[in-house]
């Protein structure tokens, strides 16, 4: 198995459910509270660590006591942060959820996530060249992957953009990513285009991969478009599922998996995810996937949908 880094966020999520949310200049009382560690990074660092997968994590977090919450939990989920960004000044960056009748707004602070720039990669740049497969997000600097993402192509490695939320990426760098997954929202954003999306899944094969959620994720293979649907489960919360594909993906392509395969694992990683509460306490083990993969196994081809 090749070794994985993450180059992401890391956050503290403050939850609050409610049966009504308030408006401007009211107070109301909640029903429940509760803390999780969240951040896009932190939660694919953690589900591809569940999964098995030798992890780091690169990002920064303050020098606050938050910050503490986040690092017991990255040892108990055996992420490496040994080259974690400690920034003096600077809060562990932070989000504040309001939940009524399941539908959520969100506020998020950045705070020392603005410091996992270039600054800090150039520190950390031999230790990061160590690993095989290397996954993004964009609640980072853009400049930081403009920076990174033609260092690693040079290298060999296999690179993974996550991104969300979508910001445009330039052609030169959409060159050089290995796969990228944006959902089928973001993608106009990402490449700056009004293409129906077959016609850009042709122009990337093998390499652009649209999440369309009950929709499965669609792919073109360099002869047809394929989709690859999701799991049939109950959900319970989906918080976290694209993080949780996005580990499970990595994953497999870091264990040699072919695309259709890789996309499948991580569907079934993101699939069970959705059955419990939270998004990291929510993501599998690696024992509850390999169960259900040997399921899938078994109807090898029928679920295998092309699409002209």
């Amino acid at each position: 198995m090749r070794k994985i880094a993450v180059v992401g966020s890391i956050n503290i999520d403050y939850f609050v459910e409610a049966e009504k949310l308030p408006e401007i200049g009211e107070t109301l009382l909640g029903n429940h509270f509760f803390l999780s560690v969240g951040g896009k990074g932190s939660n694919q660092a953690v589900a591809a660590s569940r999964l098995g997968a030798e992890v780091a994590l690169f990002g920064s977090v303050g020098k606050d006591e938050i910050s503490e919450i986040f690092i017991e939990n990255m040892k108990n989920e055996t992420v490496d942060i040994t080259n974690l960004n400690v920034v003096e000044g600077s809060h562990t960056g932070v989000a504040f959820i309001e939940i009524c009748n399941s539908v959520n707004r969100i506020l998020v602070v950045p705070g020392a996530n603005d410091f996992t720039d270039v600054n800090y990669i150039t520190k950390v740049l031999d230790e990061l060249l160590t690993y095989d497969v290397v996954l993004f997000q964009m609640e980072t600097p853009m400049e930081l992957i403009e920076y990174l993402i033609p260092i690693l192509h040079e290298k060999g490695k296999i690179i993974i953009v996550n991104p969300a939320p979508a910001q445009k990426i330039k052609e030169d760098l959409l060159e050089k990513i290995t796969y990228l997954t944006p959902n089928e929202h973001e993608y106009e954003i990402v490449f700056d285009c009004k293409l129906p999306m077959e016609e850009l899944l042709k122009n990337y094969p093998n390499q652009l991969i649209i999440t369309c959620g009950k929709n499965g994720i669609v792919y073109h293979d360099g002869q047809d478009i394929v989709r690859v649907p999701i799991i049939k489960v109950e959900p319970v919360d989906t918080t976290g599922a694209g993080d949780s594909f996005s580990g499970g993906f990595a994953v497999a392509v870091s264990e040699g998996e072919n695309l259709y395969d890789s996309i499948r694992f991580g569907t079934i990683v993101a699939g069970l995810s959705v059955t419990k509460k939270g998004a990291q306490t929510g993501m599998p083990y690696r024992d509850e996937v390999d169960l259900l993969w040997k399921e899938e196994l078994q109807h090898e081809g029928k679920d295998h949908v092309i699409e002209n």
